[in-house]
């Protein structure tokens, strides 16, 4: 089995969307800035939006994100079609029951198979440092993101990066990788 490695948040599980709604029900604050970028404090023009953040991650709310658009249908025929393993590497958080939350999510959704590894950093935290060492481990490997910054350093150690289309996408540079807006533009793109 050859592997894939991956986001979560933004590219196998619709994270924006139950936060938004968990911040205006739970918080009664709307996002008021620019919804189009990535950040969080842009996107609530709240410079300390993070502790929220945090808040959102360690909940329960985390063990029932929704699935991003189409990715059930093509991350199951990308495994079982194509031959692939998906290692989720996400910066969600350090606490060991959110992340048994997320593991469980994501198996319920995709099925325990098609799952070779997670990892979890800290919320927001950086990836160099982990996805140069999946560069030394899987030369080449396929790389799924939606965040411009770390599919750009996946390219730069090694990796063969695939940007999940959003809003924010079109706000930053992305020359040279290649853009998908759907999981069925994934599988195609492997092969399929």
């Amino acid at each position: 089995m050859s592997i894939i490695l991956t986001d979560c948040d933004g590219v196998l599980l619709n994270w924006r969307d139950p936060f938004d709604a968990w911040m205006m029900r739970e918080k009664n604050i709307f996002a008021e800035g620019d919804v189009r970028v990535y950040d969080q404090a842009d996107r609530y023009n709240m410079p300390d939006i993070f502790e929220y953040v945090l808040e959102f991650n360690n909940s329960s709310n985390i063990g029932f994100l929704p699935p991003l658009y189409d990715s059930v249908k093509y991350v199951k025929k990308i495994h079982e079609e194509l031959g692939y393993k998906f290692t989720v590497i996400t910066s969600l958080s350090l606490n060991r029951y959110t992340q048994e939350l997320r593991t469980k999510n994501l198996q319920n959704i995709f099925g325990k198979e098609v799952f070779d590894e997670f990892v979890y950093l800290d919320t927001g935290a950086d990836k160099d440092d982990i996805l140069g060492k999946f560069a030394t481990w899987y030369p080449g490997a396929y790389w799924i993101e939606d965040k411009v910054k770390n599919a750009v350093h996946g390219a730069e150690v090694g990796l063969q990066p695939l940007l999940m289309k959003h809003p924010h996408i079109k706000t930053e540079n992305t020359e040279g990788i290649p853009k998908m807006s759907n999981w069925r533009m994934v599988y195609e793109q492997l092969g399929g």
